[in-house]
Protein backbone atom coordinates (compact mmCIF):
# COMPACT_ATOMS: atom_id res chain seq x y z
CA UNK A 1 0.00 0.00 0.00
CA UNK A 2 1.63 3.24 -1.11
CA UNK A 3 2.35 5.70 1.87
CA UNK A 4 -0.08 8.46 1.63
CA UNK A 5 -2.75 5.62 1.91
CA UNK A 6 -1.15 4.05 4.79
CA UNK A 7 -0.82 7.42 6.63
CA UNK A 8 -4.25 8.48 6.32
CA UNK A 9 -5.52 4.89 7.16
CA UNK A 10 -3.11 5.44 10.64
CA UNK A 11 -5.51 8.90 11.01
CA UNK A 12 -8.53 6.85 10.57
CA UNK A 13 -8.03 4.23 12.98
CA UNK A 14 -6.41 7.16 15.43
CA UNK A 15 -9.62 8.69 15.15
CA UNK A 16 -11.69 5.51 15.30
CA UNK A 17 -9.63 4.56 18.28
CA UNK A 18 -10.56 7.98 20.07
CA UNK A 19 -14.18 7.66 19.35
CA UNK A 20 -13.77 4.15 21.06
CA UNK A 21 -12.61 5.37 24.30
CA UNK A 22 -14.88 8.38 24.11
CA UNK A 23 -18.17 5.63 23.71
CA UNK A 24 -16.58 3.56 27.12
CA UNK A 25 -16.63 0.74 24.04
CA UNK A 26 -15.46 -3.02 25.44
CA UNK A 27 -11.70 -3.46 25.75
CA UNK A 28 -11.51 -6.06 23.15
CA UNK A 29 -12.71 -3.70 20.48
CA UNK A 30 -10.18 -1.12 21.80
CA UNK A 31 -7.35 -4.01 21.30
CA UNK A 32 -8.77 -4.80 18.02
CA UNK A 33 -8.12 -1.25 16.90
CA UNK A 34 -4.69 -1.13 18.61
CA UNK A 35 -3.20 -4.25 16.64
CA UNK A 36 -4.51 -2.33 13.47
CA UNK A 37 -2.72 0.52 14.44
CA UNK A 38 0.55 -1.01 15.02
CA UNK A 39 0.36 -3.35 12.35
CA UNK A 40 -0.24 -0.29 10.09
CA UNK A 41 2.50 1.35 11.18
CA UNK A 42 4.36 -1.56 10.39
CA UNK A 43 3.61 -1.02 7.39
CA UNK A 44 4.35 2.47 6.95
CA UNK A 45 7.89 1.60 8.30
CA UNK A 46 8.46 -1.02 5.82
CA UNK A 47 6.62 0.96 2.81
CA UNK A 48 9.24 4.15 4.22
CA UNK A 49 12.14 2.00 3.83
CA UNK A 50 11.05 0.72 0.78
CA UNK A 51 10.52 4.03 -1.16
CA UNK A 52 13.76 5.51 0.54
CA UNK A 53 16.55 3.00 1.07
CA UNK A 54 18.82 2.94 -1.98
CA UNK A 55 18.69 0.07 -4.65
CA UNK A 56 22.61 -0.91 -3.39
CA UNK A 57 22.17 -0.75 0.26
CA UNK A 58 19.14 -2.84 0.07
CA UNK A 59 20.86 -6.10 -2.43
CA UNK A 60 24.33 -5.71 0.22
CA UNK A 61 21.65 -6.76 2.94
Amino acid sequence: MPVELLVNRIGELVSERQELRAASAPSAAIERNRVQIARAQWELAHALIDRYLPDTARSAA
